[in-house]
């Protein structure tokens, strides 16, 4: 048999093998012109569009073969044959023969035009892994940030088109508030509402342009469920949308379109943009907003990114940036495809019984727009893949299994339209996606959203907006007032600074909810000065008792801040803390679209006493943030079959159970394992090595803040009669030594001389960073020639307890720029940002130091004199640490006075030097 032949032995047994799982494959015909190797036809449930996707395959998995399987997918894209929308390149292994493929491991690439010269990601797993990355493949199409600016830019010019009433009307009847900042009025307080508004038209007209060509044989009384008393006689079908758009009245041809809609139900997506389209008596300037909205609308329906299920939320979140108020963060689609294929298992249902998977419970209690949920229902195709064609299935997940709640009206609308689209010719009457209220009502009550679950009450759930000449009732939202309870929590909660979270709201309503906030979580182990920890309560609360589940983004300094120390703890005494994932790529250390802060991925799931002692946790540092969905799965696979490292994705740590209960989570601050478990070692005392540690606050008082000592003084470019000076700066360019020189004078604020008194009476010689950034800071404690105060840097004065207080501070800031010292601050660093961190005192006042009591005098002399031999050396930045001269100097000294391992120090140095938040760049680039 020929290579060619016993490769399309292989392409048809590989056909058969994705039929099997529901897949619709056919292998190419021997006797025909070759065309494709194995064709897929991707029909997105019920009704929705087709998408062919080119698998061509190659045998063998050599340089040459990977690259001739590329070419040939290439030529399938509609840029050359036109044959299919995107293409898989496969590679069979060496000596693959039909009996083998089903366990064999191929390696393949998604390509869809878009890659351009640089290398291609290949995966590598089995047909199973196979068949999820080809139904996958629809979600890596096109630009859908491309397509949500113009989308965006299309609204502005449709809002530019309205008058100030106009636009007040429009954004009332969908009961938007007008924009502020900073709680004051801005220059045009309705333009982003009406925006927002008009984006509800807009979804509104994509979901009916995607019930185009179904809506003939979609009558309301052809639904044995759903036949209307008296039975239905309006005229059907509905006129398309874009015969709508081209009418001379576009506001009323797509009213009467979607008046009859309604009679099938959709209310959630119909109901509110029908709201907005009578919001405004019609003239010839909102018939221009109408049409410009319709216009950008089918031109984005039409985009190849319309394929993508995560094009909503692009769009949302393009057009209405409001994160930074509301923490309404919008997670990424490969890491909604990684976190629900880490959270959704074989173990969570019989995934071939419809029954099991109707009784499915799965709630989002922030939603936005719906881009965790789909991704859990794209994971249940997977697992059950006749969930993709069987009606009663796709009805069921979004009647029955998938319940979402949020507070933005605009979010639930798109979350309401993404989970529409799982199936759309499938006409649903109760969707279990609610608006629920968070502010004060007009009687003075005030309400937390769906944290109102934890409380007496419950949440308040408004309903869709409503307008003149109703087809039916409008969802009261009483069937999910009371949750049902839930085998899995999905969420990525909302996060936001203190002084932000509440900014759209008035001085009073807010001062409301915050009480009301301290009442709801009296007792709760939150801090609510970040209100995201306040959802895992929330998510322990609505759980099922002994089977519940936990899959969150969260941020991650969870992990690592002392403000969170209490939820790690009360999550760990109630579930097993499964795996965690974080992200170590320094190009996206996130998992969310729209925030630069770092975040992880935690799963965890309840633990009773009776199975026994809890297994370790998996923590899971990627050296690569996955760029599309496919990418997720090849790495949800790795994790499950325990090949993260050998398949380059990242690394992986048994983090032990007694750890992660006692908070102690350091295995996220290091893609090293190496530098994680000497990290933790050094911040809990642990260990023979670091036991002749204590923390730096037992024998230094450490403050104030450098932001403190900014709140009481003024740089000044001469002194003053007080001569006082500081060290304001954290400038690599001219602090470079251990010793260092004052960089300003400053002067007492206006008013602030009490506190400035206060503050300079702390003034110290020994002074540490507060914020730094990594791939060029060179010093991480500096000994001054005189007592000063810091900006970018605290003091810490020795305690009387001290005996000599000059050889303490030159030791401690020996040890502080040895790579011991280094590795003790990164691993109690704050990860809001791994390659700038910060230092709160806490922080400091926790970091280990060496004990100088338990290592004795002579060590701590020794330490001394090498602060003297290298004060004036000007360091080397971080990353060059592995080559430092001074760096090795120190270290030496360091490892003598503790009386460390040589070796271990030297490793922990290299590591150091390769660690991506120090150098900036990928592992290994």
């Amino acid at each position: 048999m020929t290579t060619r032949e016993h490769e399309h032995t292989l392409n048809v047994w590989l056909a058969e093998a994705l039929k099997k799982r529901g897949l619709n494959a056919i292998a190419e015909r021997p006797d025909r012109r070759r065309r494709i190797d194995v064709k897929v036809t991707l029909q997105r449930a019920r009704g929705g569009a087709e998408v062919v996707v080119a698998v061509e395959a190659e045998q063998g998995q050599n340089p040459a073969k990977m690259a001739e399987a590329i070419r040939d997918a290439e030529a399938r894209l509609p840029a050359q044959q036109n044959l299919a929308r995107c293409a898989i390149a496969l590679c069979y292994p060496d000596l693959t023969t039909p009996e083998s493929l089903p366990s064999a491991d191929l390696m393949w690439t998604v390509r869809d035009g878009q890659q351009g010269d640089g290398p291609a990601s290949w995966q590598t797993g089995n047909v199973d892994a196979l068949a999820t990355a080809i139904r996958l493949a629809p979600a890596q199409l096109g630009d859908p940030d491309g397509a949500a600016a113009t989308l965006s830019s299309s609204l502005d010019s449709a809002v530019a088109h309205l008058s100030e009433t106009q636009k007040r009307l429009l954004a009332q009847a969908l009961d938007l508030p007008r924009q502020t900042r900073n709680k004051r009025p801005v220059r045009h307080p309705w333009d982003a509402p009406a925006k927002r508004a008009l984006l509800v038209v807009a979804t509104a007209v994509m979901f009916h342009s995607r019930l185009n060509s179904h809506l003939d044989g979609m009558r309301p009384d052809t639904d044995a469920r759903y036949i209307p008393q008296p039975p239905f006689a309006g005229p059907w079908p509905p006129a398309m949308a874009q015969l709508c758009l081209e009418s001379a009245d576009p506001i009323g041809a797509f009213r009467d379109a979607w008046n009859l809609i309604l009679a099938l139900d959709y209310k959630p997506i119909f109901e509110t943009g029908r709201a907005a389209l009578l919001a405004v008596p019609p003239d010839p300037s909102f018939s221009d907003a109408v049409r410009i909205t319709a216009e950008a609308a089918l031109a984005a329906a039409g985009d190849t990114a319309s394929y993508r299920h995560d094009l909503l939320g692009r769009i949302f979140h393009t057009v209405l940036d409001t994160a930074r108020y509301d923490g309404s963060f919008y997670t990424t689609t490969p890491a909604a495809t990684l976190l629900a294929a880490l959270a959704i298992t074989d173990a969570l249902c019989d995934w071939q019984d419809p029954e099991a998977i109707a009784n499915l419970r799965i709630t989002d209690p922030a939603c936005g727009t719906g881009t965790l949920l789909m991704a859990a229902a794209e994971r249940i195709r997977d697992l059950a893949p006749q969930a993709d064609v069987d009606a009663n299935t796709a009805r069921a997940l979004i009647e029955q299994v998938f319940t979402g709640y949020d507070v933005n009206l605009t979010a639930t609308h798109m979350a309401a339209t993404t989970l529409g689209l799982l199936s759309p010719t499938t006409q649903f009457r109760n969707m279990k996606i609610g608006r629920v209220l968070l502010g004060v009502d007009d009687g003075g009550k005030t309400h937390l959203g769906s944290l109102e679950f934890l409380g007496s009450q419950q949440p308040r759930i408004m309903p869709w907006p409503n307008a003149a000449q109703l087809i039916s009732q409008v969802d009261t939202g009483d069937e999910i007032a009371v949750t049902e309870p839930a085998d899995l929590v999905i969420m990525n909660p909302p996060f936001t600074r203190d002084s932000l979270r509440h900014d759209q709201f008035s001085k009073e309503d807010e001062k409301k909810i915050k009480a009301r906030e301290k009442e709801l979580f009296v007792n709760k182990p939150v801090h609510l000065s970040s209100n995201g920890n306040a959802f895992l309560v929330l998510a322990d609360y609505i759980n099922k008792a002994n089977t519940g589940a936990i899959a969150a983004v969260l941020p991650l300094v969870t992990a690592t801040n002392a403000s969170a120390l209490e939820i790690r703890r009360h999550l760990a005494s109630r579930y097993h803390i499964e795996t965690i994932v974080t992200s170590h790529d320094p190009q996206r250390f996130y998992f969310s679209e729209n925030t630069t802060i770092g975040e992880m991925l935690l799963v965890c799931r309840r633990w009773q006493d009776v199975q026994g002692p809890k297994p370790p946790t998996r923590v899971v540092n990627l050296a690569r943030n996955p760029a599309t969905p496919a990418n997720a799965i090849g790495i949800a696979t790795a994790i499950a079959n325990d090949t993260i490292a050998v398949q380059g994705y990242g690394t992986v740590q048994e983090w032990p159970a007694n750890k992660i209960a006692a908070g102690d989570w350091t295995a996220v601050q290091f893609l090293s394992p190496y530098l994680c478990e000497n990290g933790s070692r050094i911040i809990t005392l642990q260990g023979d090595n670091f036991r002749s540690l204590t923390p730096l606050g037992r024998i230094a008082k450490v403050g104030p803040a450098g932001r403190r000592t900014m709140d009481a003084y003024n740089k000044s470019a001469m002194p003053d009669r007080g001569g006082r000076a500081a060290l304001w700066h954290h400038d690599t360019a001219i602090t470079q030594s251990m010793a260092a020189q004052s960089d300003t004078h400053i002067s007492v604020v206006a008013n602030k001389a009490g506190l400035a008194e206060r503050y300079w009476e702390q003034r110290g010689r020994l002074l540490l960073p507060q914020r730094m950034r990594l791939n060029t800071v060179r010093v991480f404690g500096v000994v001054m020639d005189t007592p000063v105060l810091g900006g970018a840097w605290t003091p810490c004065k020795m305690r009387d307890a001290v005996a000599d207080k000059d050889v303490a501070e030159k030791a401690l800031c020996a040890y502080l720029n040895s790579s011991v010292g280094v590795l003790a601050m990164l691993a109690k660093r704050s990860n809001k940002a791994p390659a700038y961190p910060n230092f709160s005192l806490d922080d400091l006042r926790n970091l280990p130091v060496p004990d100088f009591t338990a290592i004795g005098s002579n060590a701590a002399v020794q330490l001394a004199a090498a602060y003297d031999a290298h004060a004036s050396d000007i360091l080397l930045p971080l990353p060059q640490v592995d080559t430092d001269p001074t760096r090795l100097a120190l270290d030496a000294a360091v490892t003598a006075a503790l009386g460390l391992d040589g070796e271990e120090t030297a490793t922990i140095r290299r590591h150091l030097a390769a660690e991506p938040s120090v150098t900036g760049r990928r592992y290994g680039s």
